[in-house]
């Protein structure tokens, strides 16, 4: 077990600390391993906290006050050091033997005048190991879990206080159990950084050694659980049968743990639910995976955005919702205009093409169906739209198979366009520009306005394109001048070493005959 100081009153400049390895810890002032800075009776090495050895209790109820620790305070101060047993009255740690006395879960020690009380007790670490392998701790990992007085267990309970996970661990019902008691989720590199440090002032931040599992072969990089609090909060889940759902019974712990309410539809479906939700919250109808169509019957239920089961699990793990998780209406309604789809089944279908401003239809459908590229929903046409469809058009039937790895790219989709798929009315008015190949508008080619507005920025600024059209740089006569100045330059520049020439050639002569006249004299 972990043994900890506790400060007694909440003073400024009072600190936690835990203690990770058996050693002797001093107990003063600046340089020692716990430092007192609230009370000036404290003396420079006050007093020495003993751990003779780090043990692991498990399971850690069964702690009781009988249990022989092996943690010792002995005071070496002049002001003296007191402890005050569980309902008993305080004493100086002077007054025992070889001036010290054992300390237990729950004492209470003074140093000083006694404006510095902390409460001595234990810290239990329980680490619940998942792992890809049945269970198994290396051996490294258990001696690291074993020096700073943890155990690990393979059982989850309550008294479970970390979950210690590998890289791409399947998520279990265990997990979600754990995550559910916001008990953090580590990988076991956080041990390793547990131990490094004999006494801490608090336990490292879990945040840097959050795992990354594995849910339905989507990866989920599992939040830490101050993350998760918030993530959904604003939202109203409605949930069908429990036992459709991926974690069953643990889904409506799971999203109340991340902020959001949750109903079952028979009770969204009474009138005072309804009024209640809907001013507030989001409501969101969760679908089962692979049961897309499983809530049709429930007329309530049709306005309703969606979210798969599996992708709302995988936010509140992560703490983090994307809003394309969520299915608005119009675009749950995909699945449900192309009735004759059906996963991993060959079906023939014959469409009629609906008349101008009617309710979604499909206009037509090409080829085999991938991953939604030649489908195309009209949802509603005006008369001043180029695109016009005839009401008696009848489309030819095609064969259409869909994948099952496909469903959830149709669910979560948006409209795409094909400009082959669209029926043109043979009565297009002469003003509409646009190409136009074997009798099907091209919408997407759009001829740019031949008339130009009298106030453009040319007109207004003649020689913005060509700066240098009509002005004189390039004619002879500025040609010729410039020839005429590089001349001058040159000359100048002879001249000027021409003058230095002989300058320094005078100067020379004039000292030659100096130095005769004084040679001759």
């Amino acid at each position: 077990m972990v043994w900890a100081l506790f400060p007694a009153d909440s003073l400024p400049g009072e600190q936690k600390y835990f203690i990770f390895s058996k050693g002797t810890y001093k107990v003063g002032r600046r340089g020692c391993d716990v430092i007192i800075n609230t009370d000036k009776g404290v003396s420079r090495i006050h007093a020495e906290i003993v751990v003779d050895a780090m043990t692991s209790l498990d399971p850690p109820q069964n702690i009781s006050s009988s249990y022989p620790f092996e943690v010792r305070i002995r005071d070496c101060s002049k002001y003296g050091t007191f402890i005050s047993k569980k309902m008993g009255s305080k004493e100086k740690i002077h007054e025992y033997p070889n001036k010290e006395t054992t300390l237990k879960d729950g004492d209470l020690v003074s140093f000083g005048t006694g404006n510095a009380t902390y409460r001595f007790c234990f810290v239990p670490l329980v680490f619940f190991v998942l792992s890809l392998k049945p269970f198994q701790v290396d051996c490294p990992l258990q001696d690291k879990i074993s020096s700073i007085g943890a155990c690990t267990t393979d059982n989850w309970t309550t008294e479970c206080t970390h979950v210690l996970v590998d890289q791409s661990t399947p998520i279990k019902e265990d997990l979600i159990d754990a995550i559910v008691a916001q008990k953090p989720v580590v990988l076991n590199n956080w041990v390793e950084v547990v131990a490094e440090k004999n006494i801490r002032t608090e336990l490292p931040s879990c945040t840097p050694y959050v795992p990354t599992l594995i849910l339905e072969g989507v990866p989920v990089k599992v939040a830490d659980p101050k993350i998760r609090e918030n993530c959904v909060a604003g939202y109203t889940f409605l949930l069908g049968s429990l036992h459709l759902y991926k974690f069953g019974d643990k889904l409506q712990s799971l999203f109340e743990v991340g902020g959001a309410k949750v109903l079952s539809i028979d009770e969204f479906c009474s009138s005072s639910q309804v009024s209640e939700d809907g001013g507030n919250n989001r409501v969101v109808l969760v679908i089962p995976a692979g049961s897309v169509d499983k809530f049709d019957r429930f007329h309530h239920l049709r306005s309703l955005s969606r979210v798969n089961d599996i992708n709302l699990i995988c936010v509140v793990l992560s703490g983090l919702l994307d809003p394309s998780v969520v299915i608005s209406p119009s675009k749950a309604t995909i699945r449900k205009v192309i009735k004759g789809f059906v996963v991993g089944e060959t079906i023939k279908h014959s469409y009629q093409i609906g008349a101008l401003g009617s309710k979604p239809t499909i206009l037509a459908l090409s080829g085999t169906v991938g991953p939604l590229s030649s489908v195309l929903v009209a949802s509603s046409c005006s008369t001043d739209e180029t695109i016009v469809a005839d009401s008696d058009v009848e489309v030819d039937t095609a064969t259409y198979k869909i994948d099952e790895s496909e469903t959830s790219e149709l669910q979560n989709s948006v409209i795409i366009y094909s400009q082959d798929l669209i029926v043109r009315d043979t009565n297009v008015p002469a003003s509409v520009h646009s190409t136009i190949n074997s009798g099907v508008v091209n919408f997407k080619c759009f001829r740019k306005r031949e008339t130009r507005s009298g106030n453009s920025f040319n007109d207004l600024v003649p020689f913005s394109k060509y700066p240098y059209k009509e002005s004189d740089y390039g004619s002879e006569e500025v040609v010729e001048s410039v020839k005429e100045e590089k001349k001058r330059k040159q000359m100048e520049a002879i001249a000027e070493d021409l003058f230095n020439t002989v300058k320094v050639r005078r100067r020379g002569v004039a000292g030659a005959s100096l130095h005769g006249l004084l040679t001759h004299g």
